[in-house]
């Protein structure tokens, strides 16, 4: 017999200034790579790298916790990539190498993709809220995705984690016409890319930012040296809103996301798990 327990989301949050140990204990606790990683013949890192300024902390995901990431893979053997698309205001290739991403994935035995480039496919969107179709990477629907977000508010949709990182997979480098209905079209992105684990980098996050040539960045980045995981992006994107001191119940595409089912956002339905950190669900 299934326990109300058992039916509930888990998200896990690990406060530790040793990033390895934060990413490392953090899964753990949320259940591993195993279920994950075993089965999939290919695993898709998707870090938010075009939504932050190179250098600026809490900005982008940081390279610390990617390293951690794929030190943790390596013995699972396992065919890696490291993929992000261009953004509105950022060239994938030009985040790479100012952020030295092809030296890191070398030294793994990781590839680095620009999921702008190459083959990509239509994605139908089911019961659409705004965008009938998807245009992806083909990669993103061979590999299994693990989401490395930021922990950052935003100034449009009031917070960016693992649900509007995979709106920066999209193929497309004009993203900022999406930004029209960008709720909906969050949700509508996640629904055809769903990641399969979430992971966010709140080593430096940022609570209060401002644009920097062009791109959301702290002032300053809060040093918080947080990472949380999960497996359902609702429910880690609800715990993310609540550590940046904002309300989830005022995050549209959190509400909207949760009403497609794609994940619960009713805190009687999350179970958080915490080491070294008080969370709170009031």
């Amino acid at each position: 017999m299934t326990s109300e327990n058992d039916r509930k989301s888990k998200v896990v949050i690990v406060k530790s200034s040793d990033v390895s140990e934060a990413v490392e204990n953090a899964l753990r606790l949320v259940g591993g790579f195993e279920k994950v990683v075993s089965e999939a013949s290919s695993i898709l890192l998707k870090p938010n790298f075009c939504g932050g300024v190179p250098g600026e902390r809490g900005s982008h995901t940081s390279i610390a916790v990617l390293k951690s990431l794929l030190e943790l893979l390596s013995p699972f053997k396992k065919k890696v990539f490291i993929g992000e698309a261009d953004g509105s205001f950022n060239w994938a290739d030009q985040v790479f190498s100012s952020l030295n991403v092809h030296e890191t994935a070398k030294r793994y035995g990781a590839k680095v993709v620009n999921l702008s480039k190459g083959p990509y496919q239509e994605l139908t969107v089911p019961q659409p809220l705004s965008l009938k179709t998807v245009r992806v990477s083909r990669l993103l629907m061979e590999c299994t995705v693990i989401s490395v977000a930021a922990l950052k508010t935003h100034p449009w949709v009031g917070v960016t984690f693992s649900m509007k990182n995979m709106y920066g997979a999209v193929y497309q480098q004009e993203k900022a016409m999406l930004h029209a209905g960008l709720d909906k079209n969050i949700v509508d992105i996640t629904k055809v890319i769903p990641p399969r684990l979430c992971l966010v980098d709140g080593i430096y996050a940022v609570r209060q930012g401002g644009f920097k040539y062009g791109v959301w960045v702290g002032y300053p980045p809060d040093k918080m040296d947080l990472m949380v995981a999960g497996y359902d992006p609702v429910a880690t994107d609800f715990v993310c809103t609540k550590l940046l001191g904002r309300n989830p119940d005022q995050i549209d595409y959190i509400k909207l996301a949760a009403a497609q089912n794609l994940g619960v956002n009713n805190p009687n339905q999350i179970e958080v798990l915490t080491e070294n950190y008080e969370y709170t669900n009031l």
